[in-house]
């Protein structure tokens, strides 16, 4: 997942339903697109991730196929690729998300930031350790959009985007059935939400 969770600070007590001091939730689609402000109540997070969902389950049946998702990453690559050449650089990426109404810089919370990995999985969020202060050992992911450039060559084409959006949908597919409900969706959404919840 994309940016799931913003980690500054250290994460300290509270539960993954309640804020927790130092935390800011961003919500933003598998597939890299912010969907809403960062904040620190968890709620309208959950609400920015299932709205996405329920508009990208194009067929209303609770699930989102392998044809639903790589018709997300169809829509968002014109988004990413500023200058309509075919690719995405990191740069033409930057620079749509600082556009975008919900860009916000990082929160100063005068403690070290914590860098959040934007892909863990939920039995990785659930199997960390923690260091001192109670703060989870928290280690940084992938951008999900620039995860796609398996070619290396610091661009992404629209055919590796899609390729991207299948490996996405395998990884929160718990059952293997070639889709994903909601409540998978959720449960990979929330993944590092609980890391920083005290277990």
């Amino acid at each position: 997942m994309a940016l799931t969770l913003s980690a500054c600070g250290g994460g300290g007590g509270g539960k993954p339903d309640r804020p927790l001091p130092g935390i800011r939730y961003v919500p933003v689609s598998p597939l890299g697109e912010p969907l809403g402000p960062p904040g620190a109540d968890p709620a309208p997070y959950r609400q920015a991730m299932r709205e996405w969902f329920a508009r990208t389950d194009k067929d209303g049946d609770g699930k989102l196929s392998l044809a639903e998702i790589q018709a997300e990453a169809d829509r968002v690559f014109p988004l990413y690729d500023l200058n309509g050449d075919g690719q995405i650089t990191s740069a033409e990426l930057t620079s749509y998300r600082v556009s975008t109404p919900f860009h916000a810089l990082p929160a100063d919370t005068g403690r070290r930031l914590r860098p959040g990995r934007i892909d863990m999985t939920p039995d990785e969020a659930a199997s960390l350790t923690r260091e001192g202060k109670g703060r989870p050992q928290y280690r940084m992911g992938i951008d999900p959009v620039m995860a796609a450039d398996t070619n290396a060559d610091f661009r992404v084409t629209r055919e590796e985007l899609r390729a991207e959006a299948a490996r996405r949908l395998s990884m929160m597919d718990r059952n293997d059935d070639g889709a994903i409900t909601l409540a998978e969706f959720m449960e990979h959404a929330e993944g590092p939400m609980r890391a920083w919840a005290v277990q």
